[in-house]
């Protein structure tokens, strides 16, 4: 079970996360918040399980950037993820 499972979320390159822009300005944009909630929803949709996912903030905002986040499932599993800034506060993120 747990390796069609895992094959399933290996299928799956990428996924975007919209970020939420609060209203007062781009101040808001939380490119670490917005993987891991993008991630966590993968794991949850893909695998059936819950996760906790940590990324690294990035060292700035500009579109390109990418930084690293680490998901571990509920059955003590983990992925690494790499995520990049995309035009329009978007992030990108796919299985390393």
């Amino acid at each position: 079970m747990s390796i069609s499972r895992t094959a399933t979320l290996f299928g799956a390159v990428a996924i975007v996360a919209i970020a939420p822009t609060a209203c007062g300005g781009g101040d808001a944009f939380d490119p670490a918040g917005s993987a891991e909630r993008g991630i966590h929803d993968q794991v949850l949709v893909e695998l059936g399980l819950d996760s906790e996912v940590v990324c690294a903030e990035p060292a700035n905002t500009d579109v390109g950037t990418s930084f690293q986040c680490l998901a571990t499932d509920e059955e003590g599993k983990i992925y690494t993820f790499v995520a990049k800034i995309l035009p329009d506060e978007v992030i990108g993120t796919r299985l390393d």
